[in-house]
């Protein structure tokens, strides 16, 4: 196999990071649409049936889009988008985990609340991602019951309640106009060139907000400039130049980061926090749920308790990782302008255990990984599940059986 398999769809929230990474790249890729009968086989060879997953040309599974996207990079290191200067690669992890987590909030409220105005993705698209050889009009008979599961799934997930949308609204509006203010004057987050924040970005911008029906008119009303980057994303023009020199952080790019450094921040705490505390309380071979507990959260004037996801304190780890590589003068280049924007306490977040990922699970890092991938080889850990051969988890983090 000299190219690459791609499992994803269209409407994939996290398919949305990686395909216009192939692209950027010139990476040749067969993008395939998952349906139900490769499920089994996803999970058989990762442990999970949730997608994207990516085969690479040397048959290596990987179903992650944060491995996925580290992977190309290493094994096609041109054109890159990691940047060499310190700052500036903070800074785009950041936004990196942002994308992956605060994002899913808006996303999900505006493909669900307005699901009538979405209705080909909702009400065909899912089913054509599930069923793609079933004729059209089957595939609306069957999205029914798809689309309620996945609904209320992602429902709980983002805390989609009534009170709770107006906020979301409101937030995501902001956060719309500041980003388009920073890309009517560059052409990508840093400037003349793609970053990992850009493609982490797309996994929402593109997916959700910038394709199902109601959030792309409003993109294209209130943030042209965002819309065409989201054009620009997925077909790479080839005359990108490069990041901004000496480490610069643009400044209309200021606003956005604050946003970016106090929600997410915010919530990342608190999943670091809980993430701890169900460290402290499993034996070393004990899987971690894929969520620990809840946690507060608060924006504007909403305020409640949302699920906290082990992924995230991940992530987060992964990040101070590569903090924890650069050499001190160029930690001290990160810390004043972390410091210098009160981004500092929102950055410098850890565990004081570090977590283990073993086919695409969580556990402590002394965990017995040849135990525990025996043992544990038919859990698919995710929001569904699917292959005959896995099992659920026995509650979900809302106390519910599924």
């Amino acid at each position: 196999m000299s190219e690459y398999r791609f499992y994803a769809h269209k409407i994939s929230y996290y398919s949305g990071i990686v395909r216009p990474l192939f692209k950027y790249k010139k990476i040749p890729y067969t993008e395939i649409s998952p349906g139900i009968k490769n499920a089994p086989m996803m999970f058989k060879q990762t442990g999970s049936s949730q997608i994207p997953q990516m085969i690479t040309p040397k048959n290596e599974a990987i179903q992650d889009t944060t491995v996925m996207c580290e992977y190309l990079e290493h094994n096609h290191p041109e054109p890159s988008i990691i940047p060499i200067n310190p700052r500036q690669h903070m800074l785009m992890l950041m936004v990196q985990i942002f994308a992956n987590d605060f994002m899913i909030i808006p996303a999900m409220h505006y493909r669900w609340s307005f699901k009538l105005r979405n209705w080909r993705i909702v009400y065909y698209e899912f089913a054509d991602g599930a069923m793609p050889n079933l004729p059209w009009f089957m595939k609306f008979f069957i999205s029914r019951k798809i689309t309620k599961r996945i609904e209320g799934a992602y429902r709980r997930m983002g805390g989609l309640d009534k009170d709770f949308l107006p906020e979301i609204e409101k937030w995501y509006e902001d956060f719309l106009s500041k980003l388009n203010f920073h890309f009517s004057l560059h052409r990508y987050l840093l400037g003349g060139k793609p970053s990992i924040g850009d493609f982490a970005l797309m996994g929402p911008m593109y997916a959700h907000l910038g394709r199902d029906t109601y959030p792309k008119k409003l993109m294209q009303k209130k943030a042209p400039d965002v819309w065409r980057w989201v054009q620009r994303m997925n077909n790479p023009p080839n005359d990108d130049t490069s990041y901004l020199e000496n480490d610069e952080i643009p400044k209309t790019l200021i606003p956005v980061l604050d946003i970016v450094f106090k929600y997410q921040g915010a919530k990342t705490k608190n999943i670091v926090k809980n993430t701890q505390k169900a460290l402290d309380s499993i034996e070393k071979n004990e899987k971690l749920l894929r969520f620990n507990g809840k946690a507060e959260f608060i924006l504007g004037n909403y305020k409640s308790e949302k699920p906290t996801e082990t992924h995230i304190a991940w992530l987060q780890q992964r990040m101070m990782s590569s903090y924890d590589k650069l050499d001190q003068p160029e930690q001290e280049s990160v810390n004043k302008i972390l410091k210098s924007h009160n981004w500092y306490d929102h950055f410098m977040i850890r565990l004081k255990t570090p977590l283990k990922r073993v086919r695409n699970k969580y556990y402590h890092h002394d965990s017995d990984e040849k135990l525990i991938s025996v043992r544990d080889a038919d859990i698919n850990e995710g929001a569904f599940s699917a292959g005959t051969k896995s099992r659920r988890e026995k509650s979900n983090p809302m106390g519910q059986k599924i």
